[in-house]
C-alpha cells in the first residue's frame, strides 16, 4: 500500500471544521438564509391534502409509526411560496436550495443586496449559511489488533471483526438479521462503488446535490480529486459486503446515497446540502439517516442548544417525521471548540462519540454538553483504527474519527428496526441508551456508553425466529378503505436471500401494478406498502384484487377487497 496515500486517507476521516475569513470584501456575495413568514395565500386544508398525495407508502408507512393516521403531513410539509423567490429573485439574488421544513431558500448575495431586501415584509430573518473546512489532526497509531475470535460467528469479518463485535453486531448477524427492509440514507462527500466491497450493494437513489445530477462519484472539472474518499470509507462500515476482509454492519439494508458536501482545502461545507438531502431523503420513505459530518464555523459554543443552528432544526424535523437521524459528535476534543457541533446538539438526534478497541475514549472525540445542559454524546463506538476500504485499489486501510463511529451505530439501529420492524425513533433511541454499557451514571465523554447490539434488539421483547419457509404471511387492512387508511402492509416470510416478485392483478387477471421484483434478504415479516394505485398513480376502484408472491418454485395469491 501507499504509505503516504494511507496517511493522507487517515487524516480526512477527521470532520474537524475550522473558521476562516467571517466577512465579506464589498460587493462580494456570500450564502445566506432567508427564512420566510408563511407559505403565502393558501388553503390550508387542499395543501395539506396534495402534500398527502404525493407521500410515497413507504414515507407514509414510516410516519404512522409517530403520527395520527388522519396528520401524516403538516405546515412543514408544504412548499415554500414560489412568489416569495420570485420576489428575491427580482433584486439579482441567485436561490441555491429551498427548504419547506424550514420555510426558507438559501441564495447567493451581496450585502447591499440584502439591505435592500430586509424590510420585505414576507421576510422572518436572514442568517449566513454557515461553512468551515477540514483540517487534519496530529497523527495517531494505525497499529490493529483483533480480541476474540473471528471464528465463533458464521460470517468471517477479517479484520472488521473488532469494531463490529465491540459493539456485538456479529451476534445478531448470525440470528439472520442483517438490515434487510431497512432504507438507510447515507449524506456525505461522495460514492466511489466500484470496491469489490460493495458488490451486493442495493441502491435505491442517489443524488448530488452539489451539481444536481445523478452522479454520487467524483465528476471530472467539478470535484477535488478525493471528493468521494470520506463518503466511500464511512459507507463501507456500513454496507461493505467481502467475507474475509470487511462486513459492514448493516450490509443487508438498502440505501440512499447523497452527496452533500465539498470537500477541499478552501472550499465551504455547507450546511443547506444537508438540509435538501435530508428532505429527499424524507420523501422516499428513509427510516435512518447516517451522518458523519457536523458544523460549527460561525457559531459558539452558546449556539449548541438544539434550537439554533438550521441544520440541527432540520435533523430534530426528520426525527419528528419518523427518521432515525445519527450523526457523529465531531472530534473537536482536544481542540478550542472542545465540544459537539451541529447537528449533534439536536434534541432528538442520536450523536456518536468514539472509542478505542478496548473502549478508551478517543481524545479527539468531543464533549458535551449541550448549551442547555443536555448529556452528549448519547453513546459511543469504535472510532480508532477502524477497517474501511481503500478507494485506490480493492485492498483496504484503517480509519479513526467519530465519521467511523457514528456508521456502526447507524447499522445497529438497522438491525434493531429488522428484529422489530414497528419501532419509532424514540423507542429506537430508547433501546440504544438503556442499554449502552454506562447508562446508569451517563456523562458528557461517553454518553450512556458502548452500544450493545444484542440487549438493545432484546430490549422489546424477543425477536422472532427466522422463517424456514417461504409464506405470504397477511395483507391488513383488508378490505381497504380509502377514506381510513393509507396504505396496505404486506407481509410475506424469506428464509434465503433470493428473487422475489409481488404482483397486484384485477378479477380480469390483469396486472395493475408490480410492487417488488428483485432479490430480497432472509427475514420474517417483511413489508411492502401498497397506496392502492395503479401504475400510473390512480386511484384504483373498488372491488376485489389479488396479491399474488412469486419466488423460484413457491407462489402464493391471497384476495384483496377496496373500497373507496
Amino acid at each position: 500500500m501507499n504509505t503516504k496515500r494511507s496517511k493522507f486517507l487517515f487524516f480526512i476521516l477527521f470532520v474537524s471544521i475550522f473558521s476562516f475569513r467571517t466577512f465579506a470584501l464589498p460587493g462580494e456575495s456570500e450564502k445566506y438564509w432567508f427564512f420566510f413568514t408563511d407559505k403565502g395565500p393558501i388553503n390550508l386544508k387542499k395543501s395539506l391534502n396534495r402534500a398527502g398525495d404525493i407521500l410515497l407508502p413507504k414515507a407514509q408507512a414510516r410516519r404512522a409509526k409517530v403520527k395520527p393516521a388522519d396528520a401524516l403531513v403538516d405546515f412543514t410539509d408544504l412548499p415554500v411560496y414560489q412568489n416569495y423567490i420570485q420576489e428575491i429573485k427580482n433584486f439579482g439574488i441567485t436561490p441555491v436550495n429551498r427548504s419547506k421544513w424550514l420555510n426558507a431558500i438559501s441564495a447567493y448575495a451581496t450585502a447591499e443586496q440584502i439591505s435592500l431586501c430586509s424590510d420585505l415584509s414576507f421576510i422572518l430573518k436572514i442568517h449566513k449559511v454557515r461553512r468551515g473546512k477540514r483540517l487534519p489532526p496530529d497523527e495517531q497509531s494505525l497499529l490493529f489488533k483483533e480480541t476474540r475470535s473471528i471464528h465463533d460467528f458464521s460470517l468471517d469479518y477479517g479484520p472488521s471483526f473488532v469494531q463490529n463485535d465491540l459493539v456485538r453486531i456479529p451476534e445478531i448477524h448470525s440470528m439472520g438479521y442483517q438490515g434487510q427492509g431497512v432504507l438507510i440514507a447515507v449524506l456525505d462527500t461522495g460514492f466511489h462503488l466500484e470496491h469489490i466491497a460493495f458488490s451486493n450493494i442495493h441502491v435505491v437513489a442517489a443524488w448530488d446535490f452539489i451539481n444536481k445530477d445523478g452522479n454520487v462519484d467524483n465528476e471530472e472539472s467539478q470535484d477535488v480529486s478525493f471528493q468521494n474518499l470520506h463518503g466511500t470509507i464511512i459507507l463501507s462500515l456500513l454496507a461493505g459486503y467481502r467475507p474475509g476482509r470487511l462486513i459492514g454492519a448493516a450490509w443487508g439494508a438498502d440505501y440512499l446515497l447523497a452527496k452533500t458536501e465539498i470537500d477541499g482545502s478552501e472550499t465551504p461545507v455547507e450546511e443547506d446540502y444537508w438540509i435538501a438531502a435530508a428532505e429527499w431523503a424524507d420523501s422516499l420513505g428513509a427510516d435512518i439517516i447516517s451522518t458523519s459530518l457536523g458544523y460549527t464555523d460561525w457559531y459558539t459554543n452558546e449556539d449548541m442548544n438544539g434550537t439554533t443552528a438550521p441544520v440541527t432544526i432540520a435533523a430534530d424535523l426528520a426525527v419528528e417525521k419518523g427518521i432515525i437521524v445519527v450523526t457523529s459528535a465531531g472530534n473537536e476534543g482536544n481542540s478550542n471548540w472542545g465540544i459537539i457541533g451541529a447537528p449533534a446538539d439536536g434534541k432528538h438526534v442520536i450523536s456518536v462519540g468514539a472509542v478505542d478497541k478496548d473502549g478508551v475514549i478517543a481524545g479527539f472525540s468531543s464533549r458535551g454538553p449541550t448549551a442547555d445542559g443536555r448529556i452528549k454524546p448519547e453513546v459511543v463506538a469504535m472510532g480508532v483504527n477502524d477497517y474501511g476500504v481503500n478507494i485506490y485499489s480493492d485492498d483496504y486501510v484503517n480509519v479513526s474519527g467519530t465519521s467511523a463511529s457514528c456508521p456502526l451505530v447507524a447499522g445497529v439501529a438497522a438491525l434493531l428496526l429488522t428484529a422489530h420492524p414497528l419501532l419509532n425513533p424514540g423507542q429506537v433511541r430508547e433501546a440504544l441508551l438503556n442499554t449502552a454499557g454506562r447508562n446508569s451514571s451517563p456523562d458528557n465523554t461517553y454518553g450512556y456508553g458502548l452500544v450493545d447490539a444484542v440487549e438493545a434488539v432484546q430490549y422489546w421483547g424477543q425477536p422472532a425466529e427466522q422463517p424456514k419457509t417461504y409464506q405470504l404471511v397477511s395483507c391488513y387492512p383488508n378490505p381497504f378503505d380509502f377514506s381510513k387508511d393509507n396504505v396496505i402492509r404486506i407481509l410475506f416470510d424469506v428464509p434465503t436471500t433470493t428473487d422475489v416478485k409481488i404482483e397486484i392483478f384485477n378479477l380480469l387477471g390483469q396486472k395493475v401494478i408490480t410492487l417488488w421484483n428483485g432479490t430480497r434478504q432472509t427475514g420474517k415479516n417483511q413489508r411492502l406498502y401498497w397506496d392502492g394505485r395503479s401504475y400510473s398513480g390512480n386511484i384504483l376502484p373498488s372491488g376485489v384484487y389479488f396479491c399474488r408472491v412469486t419466488t423460484g418454485s413457491y407462489v402464493h395469491t391471497t384476495k384483496l377487497t377496496l373500497f373507496r
